[in-house]
């Protein structure tokens, strides 16, 4: 009886302890994301550069707990040569349909970096916006 209490506590202790582990070596791989590229392809007049947001919101939900909502959205960083109308869009059907009419009119390229970006990929996004440092 005694093996088996000991071996139940050590298969508790290392499902315990296993989550944790795992949680610590987990890494943010958006480092190694290459930009999005979207739009004009060719013959673009401007450049837009967004970084990947989100927004969560929490609403109750009576007696039984809390709703919450996430959003993407897409936040303008650097734009070259483009007039939009907000800074951020949100990355649902309708944001993108919006991003789209206003790129057909004005000629515009866009490009995505993730929300924790490298210098590398802001670099490589004005790059591929025809912008040289």
């Amino acid at each position: 009886m005694r093996g088996w209490v000991t071996a139940a506590a050590t298969a508790a202790l290392i499902t315990l302890a296993v989550p944790a582990g795992f949680a610590k070596d987990k890494k943010d791989n958006t480092a190694n994301q290459e930009p999005t590229v979207w739009g004009m392809q060719s013959g673009n007049d401007g450049c837009v550069i967004f970084r990947e947001t989100q927004t969560v919101t929490t609403e109750p939900n009576g007696p039984s707990g809390f709703t919450t909502h996430t959003v993407n959205e897409l936040e303008v960083l650097d734009s070259m040569h483009a007039n939009l109308p907000k800074k951020k869009y949100d990355e649902t059907k309708e944001g993108l349909d919006d991003l789209a009419n206003l790129g057909q009119q004005q000629h515009l390229r866009f490009v995505k970096i993730p929300k924790k970006y490298t210098p590398e990929q802001l670099e490589k996004a004005k790059t591929m916006c025809g912008v040289t440092p």
